[in-house]
Order: structure tokens, then sequence, then C-alpha cells
């Protein structure tokens, strides 16, 4: 049933993956990750997407990827950081399901995407620009059905938050 998915938004290096795999798991559902959608759809690795053809053509992908998201159902999804930063697109990511912000503490998420790899995003920015790329992106991340604070915690004790959080949204909800 459309609309029945768990959406993980947040900044890079909120464990959306990480916390995703297990609370798809927990859940019984199908995990899915949108970065690894656009992958398999063009065919080339995300920083790729960036050195060749640019940010504008990398959301443009993300988009498709929002639209193709529509036809399906009890998925655990995690979203790419910028994913939801566009005008519209939370709209879109709430019709697909409970969204959820995993809010965490700025220098940590830093940190923690920095050891990740490959982040597009972060190249060449100074901690100023990551600052200000994240207080864009807050108001976009305030706008999910639920906000779990991640601040201290691992990846089990985010899940058992989320899980107790969905049944707080779901009980509110009926």
């Amino acid at each position: 049933m459309p609309g029945d998915n768990v959406i993980l938004v947040g900044f890079m290096g909120a464990g959306k993956s990480l916390v995703g795999r297990r609370l798809a798991r927990r859940l019984g559902r199908r995990f899915v990750e949108t970065d690894a959608l656009i992958v398999a759809r063009d065919g080339r690795s995300i920083p790729e997407i960036f050195r060749r053809d640019g940010e504008a053509r990398f959301r443009q992908l993300e988009a498709e990827v929002v639209e193709a998201l529509q036809a399906r159902s009890a998925e655990v999804v995690a979203t790419g950081g910028g994913l939801p930063c566009r005008e519209g697109r939370m709209d879109e990511l709430r019709a697909l399901g409970t969204v959820v912000w995993l809010r965490g503490d700025l220098a940590e998420l830093v940190a923690r995407a920095r050891q990740s790899g490959d982040r597009p995003m972060l190249a060449d920015r100074t901690a100023e620009d990551v600052e200000a790329l994240y207080r864009t992106r807050e108001p976009y991340y305030r706008r999910a059905h639920v906000t779990v604070d991640t601040i201290g915690l691992g990846p089990e004790q985010v899940v058992t938050r989320v899980l107790a959080a969905l049944r707080d949204a779901h009980a509110a909800r009926v």
C-alpha cells in the first residue's frame, strides 16, 4: 500500500544507511537507499556523476528516484542528505510514508561523513561552508513526521528510538 514506507532523512553522517538496514531487518521490510538506486539507474558512482555532470544532474536523478518510489510500499528508505531539500520534495516524501529525521550533532555528523568516503558535498568546503549547508537543509528536515535525536547513541539505540517513535506516530494517527 503506497504511503506505508519509512523514510529516513538527515544530514550526511546521520547514520541513515546503517540505521535503515537494521530498522528494515527489525521490521521485516526491504531496505532501499536512494543513492544506490541512482547508481543502479545511471551506472556511475555518485562522485563520478558529480564530477562529470555536476550537482544539477544528480538532483534530477534524485527527482526521478523519488517518482519511482511512489510505486513501492512497505520499505525502509534511506535518502541522500540533500534529497529532501528541494521545494515540494518533503511533501512528496511525506506522501510515501512516515518521514523520520535522524538529527545529530553537526560536528559528529561531519566527522562520520568524512570517515565514510568520497562525499562530493564535503569536497573543498570549509567548516563554515558545511555549517551553512546544514543550516539551509535543516528547515526541510524539520518537516519530517518524526525527529529522533541521535546524539551519543549507537546504531541499535537509534533503531530502538525510531521504532518507539514510529509506534507513537502511528498511535497518534489512528
